[in-house]
């Protein structure tokens, strides 16, 4: 039983050894792979600079807009007293010409009636 232990382990670094002899091999034949190795390092770091910056700019524009938001509803507060003190005002009126509405109305129904009384006779 310990032999077929011996033996797999034997294989085992006999195949890691000879992958790693072809791996070094292309890495010196194929000075392109470290170079493009580099270069894509390289990449992966400005991208990750990027998104670092973006995120600081993300949490700078959200500080201003919490800033413009307060800002904004004290505009909007401003605008509802505004608009409650005009509907105030208005409300009589609003009343007034509704009473009136109602009134003609009213008035136009007894001239259709009596159109249509005389017309029957």
């Amino acid at each position: 039983m310990a032999k077929k232990k011996t033996k797999t382990s034997w294989l085992k670094w006999s195949i890691g050894s000879w992958i790693g002899w072809k791996s070094l091999n292309y890495i010196v034949n194929h000075p392109n792979f470290i170079r493009d190795l580099k270069l894509s390092f390289n990449s992966y770091l400005t991208a990750l600079s990027d998104l670092i910056d973006a995120l600081q700019s993300l949490k700078a524009n959200s500080a201003q807009l919490q800033v413009e938001l307060k800002k904004t509803e004290r505009t909007v507060n401003q605008i509802d007293r505004s608009v409650d003190r005009f509907q105030y005002k208005l409300q009589p009126r609003l009343d007034k010409i509704s009473e009136l509405q109602k009134h003609i109305t009213n008035e136009l129904n007894q001239v259709q009636k009596q159109t249509l009384d005389k017309k029957r006779k």
